[in-house]
């Protein structure tokens, strides 16, 4: 069976080069991700850096804050994985880089999976989003929709 969740946060004054946001799975579930988008919400003034996305064998080091997921159908039970953001150390055991993206600070990014191209996170896996460059202190939004099976 599967259930599908959204994960969005603000971190506020985001300066660093860090890992926006990581997903980790239970070791007997599997993590497909759907659809990721990340904007900012307090600069009129551009800004271009590079974002990357990929899996990792083992959770981000560094200061972090419980990142809230919630299920998209009410009725869905919570989220069995983790959910962590803003760290202060990029993860990087097991790095498999999946894709990257210049982005400008204004325009933002979203990228929506075609089915065959999601990414899949395997049991006891992670997956993280970065912002690779540092950029003008903004407030950083982000939004992962993903699903989880079994």
């Amino acid at each position: 069976m599967s259930r599908m969740y959204v994960l969005s946060n603000e971190l506020t004054a985001f300066i660093a080069a860090n890992t926006v946001v990581e997903i980790g799975a239970l070791t007997d579930t599997v993590v497909l991700i759907h659809r990721i988008k990340i904007d900012q919400s307090t600069s009129e003034t551009d800004d271009s850096t590079k974002i990357e996305w990929g899996r990792y064998t083992a959770t981000g080091t560094g200061t972090n804050i419980i990142a809230n997921v919630e299920p998209i159908d009410p009725g869905d039970s919570a989220f069995g994985g983790t959910a962590k953001d803003n760290h202060t150390a990029d993860i990087s055991t097991g790095e498999v880089i999946l894709g990257r993206e210049g982005i400008s600070i204004l325009a933002g990014f979203e990228k929506i999976f075609l089915p065959e191209a999601r990414p899949v996170i395997p049991g006891g896996g992670f997956f993280g989003m970065h912002i690779r460059a540092a950029i003008d202190s903004v407030t950083v939004v982000y939004e992962v929709t993903f699903e989880e099976i079994g």
